[in-house]
């Protein structure tokens, strides 16, 4: 069936304008500039002082130190790095679950690869040589680097092609945006300062950024021996597209352990870093000094038999590091609710240390712990800010209650006395929630990536009412069911204007960046992804109906190749005992796009804009449709222009909005109309 799927999603699926483009993985990059002696360089991956070829980082002072980073002279800044962001020189950073060794920054020495075919070793210890990803942290200079392509070696009897024969995994960075002139909404950190050869510093408006790029591995939890950089160029030159690589890592996947110790790790909710500043109902920014958070959670599936439980963590839209001085768990007292737990909260560790202190656009996930955690329960998480921090980022429209108790550690606190509820409307930090699943029959997780569908921007404001709770609901309620609901729920949902693809090179790029391998590609487990989005798009597009419905359709063809082109953990397939390739098994629902509201109508042209995707769906993907527009429709068609009543307050939706979303996904999946149900 994921086979099935995957070749109906890479074929010519794509509006007719586009060219297709399914992916074959070429050995040589369109822009190639090789370097016989950049080629032979060597060095490992958590040390690649051996593969470096440019300084890209400069430390400014009355003479600041060399660097070229794009063939006239200019770099980042190293405090910008080091000081400001807290990329340490040297030290390690994670980015997108992928921990990747920095080289040494701002003493005017080699500090980036220039893509020339360097071969970087994965050492069979002290590293992370399986995964689910590689995760390159790259930017171009002179233009988008696109068409970029190498090669990942699995070392011996770790992946086989289905004839049982060794093979290498060609890979290929469909689009490495400029430094200057890309995206900051795709950025892993975005600095202030731009360093020039002449001792001058300026802070251009988009400022410096660097990217992370995924890569989908095509045998999950192989071991890699080496990974080749793509032979793109040896040198930089003014106006000409360079790229440059920091480093690298493996994204691991979410089977810790082995043998008979192994644990399965699943996804039970999530929340979407989307803004720098977390805003109060007041509008104003929020600050916290030396508090303590405490932030419900509302849990789609219950810890198994093992009760085990990890706590995601990110400051990917930070801009300075924060450092929480100790971090709890504990479910949420059903009678007190509130900040009150059921329990005396159990203390969180980071690689065996009680504080952590998290980069600017990074993340860190704690050591496992034992937590029980039924069904549907709410889980308090309680996170010990050190010092003054005065803008937290966060998820910009929450939906749910944030508590904050006085100047101390309250992390250890069961009683909620010490306790007061904000007015945050976003929340902050905390990002992710698994849990341990059977490890002889482990279940997966169902990822809604969307926008105000998904997110619920309209709902009550409880953490109880956003599309991934309503869908629980329905799980639960199902009659065709057992009461039990089987996978994880992750809500991805966001207020961003846009989720579809601005950047790609292709029509059907085979590879992420953020936010999509952020929100999506590192949740625990991910298996089936539900894909709402469009509606904002087509709102703030000004052109002709033809116009405006073709760019969303080719940004929804885009999001579903990319998404189908990553695989399961823990599905990999064996010949004679040894993992072999095998096709993508991530499963993609396209959801149709709702008809607009009273409190956002569109214009005649976006509202025959949207009928036409509707259409282009319906037509091209059966059985990926998931019709949410005939769900909340007037007469109960994908066409229909106007939200029926009753799922609207104020113009806007409502809870039974979300509810009625939800009803038509569990049908759907009921039907067994779909090509591949959620597992």
């Amino acid at each position: 069936m994921a086979a099935a799927l995957a070749a109906g999603s890479l074929a010519a699926t794509a509006p007719a304008h586009a060219a297709s483009d399914a992916p074959a993985r070429p050995r040589t990059a369109s822009h190639s500039a090789r370097s016989q002696s950049a080629a032979r360089l060597t060095c490992a991956v958590n040390d690649t002082s051996g593969c470096l070829n440019n300084t890209a980082t400069s430390t400014f002072t009355a003479t600041t130190s060399p660097a070229d980073a794009d063939g006239s002279g200019n770099s980042f800044d190293a405090a910008d790095l080091t000081g400001t962001a807290g990329w340490q020189s040297g030290r390690t950073v994670t980015v997108d679950g992928a921990t990747i060794t920095l080289p040494k920054f701002g003493s005017g020495t080699y500090d980036n690869m220039l893509a020339s075919g360097q071969t970087l070793t994965l050492p069979g210890s002290s590293v992370v040589n399986t995964g689910d990803a590689v995760v390159f942290l790259a930017f171009a200079t002179g233009g988008a680097a696109k068409d970029a392509t190498g090669t990942i070696t699995y070392a011996r009897n770790n992946c086989l092609s289905p004839d049982g024969d060794p093979t290498d995994q060609d890979y290929r960075l469909d689009t490495v945006p400029d430094w200057l002139s890309g995206p900051s909404s795709a950025a892993s950190i975005t600095l202030v300062h731009e360093n020039h050869s002449d001792n001058t510093q300026t802070s251009p408006s988009s400022g410096p950024k660097v990217y992370a790029v995924s890569v989908p591995l095509v045998c999950p939890g192989s071991a890699i021996s080496s990974i080749t950089l793509p032979q793109f160029t040896d040198g930089v030159q003014a106006g000409q597209p360079a790229l440059h690589i920091l480093g690298l890592g493996i994204r691991p996947t979410t089977v810790t352990g082995s043998g008979s110790s192994a644990l399965h790790w699943v996804g039970t909710w999530a929340s979407v870093q989307d803004t720098d500043k977390v805003q109060s109902s007041s509008g104003g920014t929020t600050t916290v000094d030396s508090q303590t958070l405490r932030i419900p959670a509302h849990v789609s599936i219950g810890t198994d038999s093992g009760d085990g439980a990890r706590i995601h963590l990110s400051n990917a839209m930070g801009a300075t590091p924060v450092t929480f001085d100790a971090a709890s768990v504990a479910p949420q007292d059903t009678a007190a609710a509130g900040a009150t737990t059921a329990a005396a909260p159990t203390a969180l560790t980071f690689d065996g240390s009680p504080s952590v202190t998290i980069p600017a656009g990074a993340d860190v996930t704690s050591d496992p712990v034992a937590l029980t955690a039924r069904q549907q329960a709410t889980v308090l998480v309680s996170l010990r800010v050190h010092g003054e921090v005065s803008a937290m980022p966060g998820h910009a429209v929450a939906r749910t209650p944030v508590w904050v108790s006085d100047a101390t550690d309250r992390t250890g606190d069961t009683a909620a006395t010490h306790y007061t509820q904000t007015t945050y409307t976003g929340l902050p930090y905390l990002s992710g929630i698994d849990v341990t699943t059977s490890t002889s029959s482990p279940t997966g997780s169902l990822v809604l990536y969307g926008d105000q569908s998904v997110n619920g921007d309209t709902a009550s404001g409880d953490g109880r009412h956003h599309l991934s709770d309503a869908i629980t609901d329905a799980l639960a309620n199902d009659p065709h069911g057992d009461t039990s609901v089987h996978y994880g729920v992750l809500n991805a949902g966001t207020d961003r204007n846009s989720l579809l693809p601005q950047i790609t090179n292709s029509a059907t790029p085979v590879n992420a960046l953020n936010p999509l391998d952020r929100d999506v590609l590192v949740q625990a487990n991910v298996r089936t992804v539900l894909v709402s989005t469009g509606a904002a798009d087509l709102l703030n597009c000004t052109g002709n109906a033809y116009t405006c419905a073709t760019q969303a359709e080719t940004g929804l063809v885009s999001l579903n190749c990319q998404l189908s082109s990553y695989y399961t953990d823990d599905s990999q397939s064996y010949v004679d005992q040894q993992p072999v390739t095998q096709n993508s098994d991530i499963t993609v629902y396209l959801a149709t796009v709702p008809p607009f509201t009273a409190a956002h109508p569109g214009t005649a042209a976006q509202e025959a804009a949207r009928e036409q995707v509707n259409t282009y769906l319906l037509d091209n993907y059966p059985g990926q449709v998931i019709d949410f527009a005939a769900a909340v429709s007037t007469d109960g068609t994908a066409t229909s222009s106007t939200v029926k009543a009753a799922d609207l307050s104020d113009g806007n939706p409502s809870d039974g909005y979300y509810a009625d979303l939800a009803g038509r996904y569990v049908n759907d999946t009921d039907s067994g109309t779909l090509i591949q149900p959620p597992n």
